[in-house]
């Protein structure tokens, strides 16, 4: 059984996003200012290449300083702009050297002469207030996901929709023990590594993060989304495989290998917009207190995930899973009992 993947425009988003970004900017530089303007018919171009290498730059440098993020962010903010803006000037040095060899306008010399007294300044602010803002985007795109913007600006959500979807709550295991026995600092940073090491298997399967509340991350699908090559039911072996690769690294920095369960369910929600001050999206609906109390039953039988029939139904009966049925169960604060099943993989 093949694994869903991710794929490669998500794998690659931000880098996608920070080029575009860059080479826009770039372009926008080249066209309001005389940068490029002595290669005539290829005067966009130097300003485009400018732009893009900041793009490059700030993605590729972003990794390698995040300790700098244990800094306030505007300290933090100010010393990466500061260090990719001089590894772009240097770039752009080299780019002068290759654009004055192929055009054959001026030797490199003269080339790096003119650029220094003309140009240099000039550029090193503009790499500076471009690397500035991008830093920005990207933590405003890790903020709110793609689709936030998609929905906001399309005005979709801003009435009341009722749609079917698929949730999924998961919950770290024996949290209030956990809590205790790290104290409450260590066990934050369990939690920040916990829900990092979870992005593979979310972007993967296609969910959304609605929210992270506390200890426990809520997942949701399209139905179409999720039942698209059984995602959804999928997303929960990937997430225990993720932490399974990272097993050394949990007993190496909080002694502890995290455990986790889940519950899963379908049906009909309502999504719509609410707030002012803080807009965002949001689910209401007897589907989402379903599957919390779903979620809940998984210490009652002992099991690490459990879905509800309608979820079982929803799905292909030839997959390499084992369902076993719990029985009909009356779950608190529903009137009607559930038939609720435990899932395990069979691979």
């Amino acid at each position: 059984m093949e694994l869903p993947k991710i794929p490669f425009y998500k794998k690659y988003d931000l880098i996608f996003k920070a080029i575009v970004v860059g080479g826009v900017l770039g372009l926008c530089y080249s066209a309001i200012t005389d940068a490029g303007s002595h290669y005539h018919y290829l005067k966009l171009l130097p300003g485009t290449i400018i732009g893009i290498s900041i793009g490059f730059a700030v993605i590729a440098f972003e990794k390698s300083f995040i300790r700098l993020n244990e800094y306030s962010f505007i300290k933090s903010t100010l010393l990466k702009a500061l260090i990719y803006s001089f590894c772009i000037v240097l770039s752009l040095v080299l780019f002068v050297v290759v654009f004055a060899e192929v055009l054959g306008h001026f030797s490199y010399q003269e080339a790096l002469i003119k650029y220094f007294k003309e140009r240099l300044f000039e550029d090193f602010i503009f790499s500076l207030l471009a690397s500035i803002f991008l830093i920005l985007f990207l933590e405003v795109n890790s903020l709110l996901s793609s689709r936030f913007f998609y929905h906001y600006f399309t005005g979709k959500y801003h009435r009341p929709v009722q749609e079917e979807r698929i949730f999924m709550f998961v919950d770290v295991k024996s949290s209030t023990t956990l809590a205790e026995q790290l104290g409450d600092i260590l066990y934050s940073r369990l939690l920040q590594d916990l829900f990092n090491d979870f992005t593979d298997a979310i972007l993967a399967s296609g969910a959304e993060v609605y929210q992270y509340a506390g200890d426990e991350i809520i997942l949701t699908w399209k139905t179409a989304t999720g039942l698209k090559k059984q995602r959804c039911l999928y997303c929960f072996y990937m997430l225990k495989e993720g932490i399974r690769h990272r097993e050394e690294y949990y007993l190496k920095n909080y002694n502890i290998i995290p455990k986790f369960k889940a519950g899963m369910h379908i049906g009909k929600a309502v999504t719509t917009w609410v707030g002012k001050v803080k807009k965002e999206i949001v689910y209401h609906g007897d589907l989402l207190n379903t599957t919390s109390r779903i979620q809940c039953k998984c210490n009652d039988f002992n099991h690490d995930f459990v879905i509800s029939e309608e979820m079982k139904n929803a799905l292909p009966e030839n997959l390499p899973v084992v369902y076993k049925q719990q029985g009909e169960i009356l779950l608190r604060g529903k009137a009607l009992a559930m038939k609720l099943y435990t899932v395990d993989f069979n691979f």
